[in-house]
This record gives C-alpha cells, sequence and structure tokens, in this order.
C-alpha cells in the first residue's frame, strides 16, 4: 500500500477541471460574429413572431395542400392544410422534405450557358436573347417537355409551345398507364379513381402501396385510419397480394405472396367465388360477368398462383361480408405485361361486389390529363434522334434518369442542335443542356395546382426576400421567352398578372358577390377553392379477355422494382432528410440493396449485406444483400429512385438506378 497513490477529493476535482478546460480549448469555437439587427425592422414582419402561409406541395402529382410556417421572413417548417380537401392537414415524408428542396446548396444560382465541358455564368437579358433566337430559328421544330402540369402553368405551357408551332409533351415515371388503360376497356373512363378507404370494412390491395406511394398516400392513410377505427364487428380487414412485403403490407392482417405476374388470377378467383356462391348485393353485376368468370375456379387459380383454393374462397367470403370493400391495383403488380389485366381483373372484382360508386369513386379523380404515355415519349425520343426537333426546351422531366438506357434518351437529346432546362436543380437531363435558366422553387413563386377535379389550389411565395438567387418563376420564363422569339404580344409582363387573369374565370364561379380582390386575397389565405363535384355516368361497357400468364424460363427470380417510400421516382433523392430516413423494412439509408428471402441466400450462399450481381437482359448491377422473409423465395426485389450521376452532393453517387434493369 505504500506505493499506491492516494487521490483526494480536492485533487481529484482539480485535475477534472484541467481536463475540461483541456477539452474546451481543443474544441474551441469559431470566432463570434457581430450579430446587427434590424435598424428599421420591415412592416410586415416582427421578429420573433412566426407567420403563416397557406400553399400548394408540389413533392408528387397528388398536391395535397400545405401551411408554411415563417419566421423573420424565410420558411422553416411545412405542415399539411387542414382546410384542403385532399390532405384534410396530413403531409408525408416527401412533402415535409420539400423545404430542403428551398434551401439546397446546389441550386442553381445564376443563368449558365455550356462552355466547353463547364459552365459559363451570362445575364437574364443576355439568356434570353440566346434562347429566343434559338426559338425563333426553330420555325416550329420545338418540344416543350414538362412533368405533370395541370391549371393555369399548363395553359401558358401550351400558349408557349403554340406561339413556336411546337408542342407540350408531359410525361411522368410514374404515370399509372396501366389503371387508365383497365379502366378505358371496362368502364370508357381515362382516369385514376378516387379509392375511397374510410367506406370499406375490407381492403384488398393487389400490390398498391397506398399507404405511400400509390395515388394519393396522405388521404388515402387518412382513410384507412377510419378504416380500421371501426372493428367492432370484426370489419375493418387488410389484405395485400404481393410478392414482396411493402409498407402497406406491414400493417395489413394477412400477407398473400401470389407468384409475380399471376394477381389477376387472384382477382378473377376471388370474383368467381362471389358469383357462383350468390355473395354481396350486387346480383345484376354478378349475373352479367358469370360466363366471363366459368373458367376461374379457385382450383384452376390455385394452379397460376400458387394460393390455396382454400384461401381464394375464404378472401372471396371475407370481401363481401361486411357490405363494402375495396380491391385496389397498382405499383409493383402492374409493371409487367399483366399490369393491365390486373387493373382490369380488379375492376371486375369490385364490379361483382357492387363497389363502384361506394368506394371506387370517379367524382374526385386526380387530373392526369393529356399526360404521354411511356410509348408516346418514346415516338418523342424517336423525333428527337432523327433530327426533327431542333430546340427542346425541359422543365420538371428528367428523362435520361428515368427511363431505361435501351429508351435512348441520352442519345437522342444528343441529337437535338439546342436544348434549354428550365431548372433549380443540376440533373441528368439539366446537365446536358446548352443552357440553364434558373428557376424559383414553388415556396418562391405564385402558381396553381388543379390536381383533382373540383380542387384548385394556390400557390404563393412564403420568402420575403424574394428571390433567394437570380432566379425567376418558371412562368415568368416561359413568358420572357415567347416573347424573345418574337411572339407572345398579347401575354403580360408577368406570370402573376397572367395567373390573376386566369382566375377571374375562378371568381365568376365561386366569388359569391366579392369583388375580384377580394375573392383572391381570401382564396390565397385558404389555399385555393374547392367543389363539390358529381361523378360521371359509369357503366360496365366490356369484360377483357383475360389469358393464363406464362413466365418464360424454369428457375428463374422475378425481378420487382419498388417505388420509393423516401424518394418517389428519384426526384427526391436530393434531400438529405429522406436520405437519412430509414427504409422501413431494410432501415438502409444512403444507398440500394438487393432483398432476399433467406431460404434464397442460404441457398445462394450468400449473406447479409454480402455484394450480390443482379443482371436482366437490359443490364446488371451490384448492390448489398438484405435478407428479408418479407418476400417470396422466387422474387428479387430493388428500390427505386437512387443511383443518380448528378443532381447534387446529397443524390449523386448513392446506390444504383434499378430502372437501368427494366428489359426492353
Amino acid at each position: 500500500m505504500s506505493d499506491s497513490v492516494v487521490f483526494q477529493r480536492r485533487d481529484f476535482l482539480k485535475l477534472v477541471g484541467v481536463g475540461i478546460a483541456g477539452v474546451s480549448a481543443g474544441c474551441a469555437a469559431p470566432p463570434a460574429e457581430k450579430l446587427i439587427p434590424y435598424l428599421i425592422a420591415p412592416e410586415d414582419i416582427l421578429p420573433g413572431v412566426p407567420y403563416y402561409y397557406a400553399s400548394v406541395c408540389r413533392e408528387c402529382p397528388a398536391g395535397c395542400g400545405l401551411v408554411v410556417r415563417t419566421r423573420e421572413g424565410r420558411a422553416i417548417k411545412l405542415e399539411g392544410n387542414t382546410a384542403h380537401p385532399l390532405g384534410e392537414g396530413g403531409l408525408c415524408a416527401r412533402g415535409q422534405a420539400g423545404l430542403q428542396g428551398l434551401y439546397d446548396p446546389d441550386r442553381v444560382k445564376t443563368p449558365l450557358v455550356k462552355d466547353g465541358a463547364g459552365w459559363k455564368p451570362v445575364t437574364w437579358e443576355a439568356a434570353l436573347a440566346l434562347v429566343g433566337g434559338k426559338l425563333a430559328a426553330a420555325k416550329g421544330r420545338t418540344i416543350l417537355l414538362t412533368g405533370h402540369e395541370t391549371g393555369t402553368l399548363r395553359t401558358l405551357a401550351g400558349e408557349f409551345a403554340s406561339a413556336q408551332g411546337g408542342r407540350h409533351v408531359m410525361w411522368e415515371p410514374f404515370g399509372y398507364e396501366a389503371i387508365r388503360a383497365a379502366n378505358r376497356a371496362t368502364f370508357g373512363i381515362d382516369a385514376v379513381p378516387r379509392y375511397d378507404v374510410a367506406a370499406a370494412r375490407c381492403v384488398v390491395a393487389f400490390g398498391a402501396d397506398f399507404l405511400e406511394t400509390f395515388v394519393s398516400p396522405v388521404a388515402q392513410a387518412r382513410g384507412f385510419a377510419a378504416m380500421r377505427a371501426k372493428r367492432e364487428d370484426g370489419g375493418g380487414h387488410l389484405v395485400t397480394v404481393e410478392p414482396r412485403l411493402s409498407t402497406t403490407g406491414a400493417s395489413a392482417d394477412e400477407w398473400v405472396a401470389a407468384k409475380p405476374g399471376t394477381e389477376f388470377a387472384l382477382a378473377l378467383g376471388i370474383a368467381h367465388v362471389i358469383v357462383a356462391e350468390g355473395l354481396g348485393s350486387a346480383a345484376a353485376e354478378r349475373a352479367a360477368l358469370k360466363g366471363a368468370l366459368d373458367a376461374w375456379t379457385p382450383e384452376a387459380v390455385q394452379a397460376q398462383t400458387e394460393v390455396p383454393a382454400e384461401t381464394i374462397t375464404r378472401l372471396a367470403r371475407l370481401f363481401t361480408k361486411f357490405g363494402a370493400s375495396l380491391a385496389v391495383a397498382g405499383g409493383i403488380s402492374t409493371q409487367g405485361t399483366q399490369g393491365t389485366a390486373l387493373v382490369a381483373a380488379v375492376n371486375v372484382l369490385n364490379h361483382v361486389a357492387g363497389n363502384i360508386g361506394r368506394t371506387v369513386k370517379f367524382d374526385r379523380t386526380l387530373d392526369l390529363s393529356g399526360l404521354a404515355t411511356f410509348a408516346q415519349l418514346a415516338d418523342e425520343l424517336k423525333a428527337m434522334a432523327d433530327g426533327k426537333v431542333d430546340v427542346l426546351v425541359v422543365n420538371g422531366a428528367n428523362p435520361i434518369y428515368a427511363t431505361p438506357e435501351w429508351a435512348g434518351a441520352k442519345a437522342a437529346l444528343a441529337k437535338v442542335p439546342f436544348k434549354v432546362a428550365l431548372s433549380n436543380v443540376c440533373d441528368e437531363t439539366t446537365v446536358a443542356c446548352d443552357v440553364i435558366l434558373p428557376v424559383s422553387h414553388t415556396l418562391e413563386s405564385f402558381g396553381d395546382a388543379w390536381s383533382a377535379r373540383g380542387v384548385y389550389s394556390l400557390q404563393q411565395p412564403a420568402m420575403k426576400r424574394l428571390p433567394m438567387f437570380d432566379s425567376r418563376p418558371t412562368g415568368d420564363v416561359l413568358i420572357a421567352l415567347t416573347k424573345a422569339a418574337g411572339g407572345g404580344a398579347k401575354l403580360p409582363d408577368s406570370y402573376h398578372d397572367y395567373l390573376r387573369e386566369q382566375w377571374k374565370a375562378m371568381h365568376a364561379r365561386f366569388g359569391k358577390g366579392r369583388d375580384f380582390e377580394t375573392f383572391w386575397s381570401e382564396s390565397l389565405k385558404a389555399g385555393g377553392v374547392w367543389e363539390d363535384v358529381t361523378a360521371p355516368a359509369t357503366r360496365w361497357t366490356g369484360t377483357p379477355a383475360f389469358a393464363a400468364s406464362e413466365r418464360s424460363g424454369e428457375g428463374e427470380f422475378a425481378l420487382v422494382l419498388t417505388p420509393s417510400m423516401n424518394f418517389y421516382d428519384g426526384r427526391s433523392a436530393n434531400k438529405p432528410w429522406l436520405q437519412e430516413l430509414p427504409d422501413m423494412t431494410s432501415k438502409t439509408v444512403w444507398g440500394s440493396w438487393a432483398e432476399l428471402h433467406p431460404d434464397t441466400a442460404a441457398k445462394l450462399g450468400i449473406k447479409q449485406g454480402e455484394p450480390v450481381k443482379v443482371e436482366t437482359a437490359a443490364g446488371f448491377v451490384e448492390v448489398p444483400a438484405y435478407i428479408y422473409a418479407g418476400i417470396r423465395k422466387d422474387t428479387v426485389a430493388i428500390a427505386l429512385g437512387q443511383g443518380h450521376t448528378a443532381y447534387g452532393r446529397y443524390a449523386q453517387g448513392r446506390g444504383v438506378n434499378a430502372v437501368s434493369l427494366v428489359p426492353q
């Protein structure tokens, strides 16, 4: 004990104090900056007092209402607008993260002109003169390619294209083509219906991840909560039919892992039992389709889908037991060649159960009118590749990233002599252009969105110091380009004036005796105007012919590409909040992975996290393996949305672009 060192409590505290001082010195804070308060505060800003502005979310076509919270003239928080009929106060993670698009450090800050391998900043005057001259010389060989647009901006885009003698093409990677095609065939209506989940007592989702990515997930999640609240008699049941358990599937009471590509047969099998046993209350609908369903017995369907006949019969009885029900198809189950057949089969199922008009409604449908199909986009790309387009103007579309390589988007754009991007970020298509005209963020500019029938949302700037950079609203740029090309004599100088002029028609409908200025101010405050709409006459126009599904190749894996909960089709990948938000199943962040069943992984000798090569006829990718029991043994799943080669520091070089695996 004589050699030991004994510390007194006072000595110990002295040493600790020295240690803390040393640590503080080693992590010294940066030099203090002098803060200068308002010398004369702006009249409309009170320091420390938040202000709120109604607007509309533009992160996906659903168009939910927003309330923007601001402090000292800067937007700091987004929430749902409780008065808006679509979201009713809800807002998904992508909508919340829309704020990061406003403050993205990689935003384009000034007009740029390509200079060799780099970019040269120019003034707006010089950029508009350059582009205007090219448009004037194009003489009708011009295309304006945009994402989904509605309302006033779509009208202006049409005027811009007409003034150039060209055409306006709208394209979305998730255009719900299979749903629209099936509804044309069975109802004669080219629309995506409103799925009233709240009114259903049993929901069967065929691949549709309606709580996260499908159509209007915020509204559908609210409806699902209302449906779940009515379970006192055993109703409120959710069944998902999908080869890979989705986020919606994780909330389901039952998961039916049908063989990929055969989901339509299961829907027809359930409909067959409903008709054969006289279930439900829609006797006329059952009688009209009896002959078309004769071949789809539970035993025949079992042979195709690998779902037991007993399960098919039980699901049919459950589907009709509590009255109103709902079957919905979409997402990964509509990717293949049987996508339209699946939606048509689900329409048959809803029809024989009497759900059309009860839970499948064509009243407040999503406005997708005028949206080009992938085949139509391919025709436009071919026109570019054939040298039939002299000027391409792109806004809100990224075909180089969002289409498979065999579609030839990159090569086609390279054949266009002059390309202009109206963008605030340098995505893959933007960097392939010759001129970039930076457009303002939606939180910095006026606009509107007529995303569904009867819903006319208004968008207003929530930032008092506008613009943050040397950018201009998209509408202002289109007007300026039209004038620079020698047209647009009747167009006003600003899009704000153009928008107000267009909304005078709304004033005539909804003004209720108010003068226009009062109507305009109150509409901005509310976030828009809306009205109740009635569904068009819906009748069964015909039953398509269904054929058994055949998958080529013995022992092959089925590849399913899942829409990303965080990144949608990839447009949200430049937001670090969403990159950091863990995937609901794998808990993975900042990357891509391939999901394999544990038995499949053991058979192939693959361990968790090991790199695997996934190859199709279109190409291959290498990603880490995620061993997941919520997937069929013959299926591999990869999420979409990653793999950007541009699009800023948060998106570039993260994971793989699974679109490259889509075969021709």
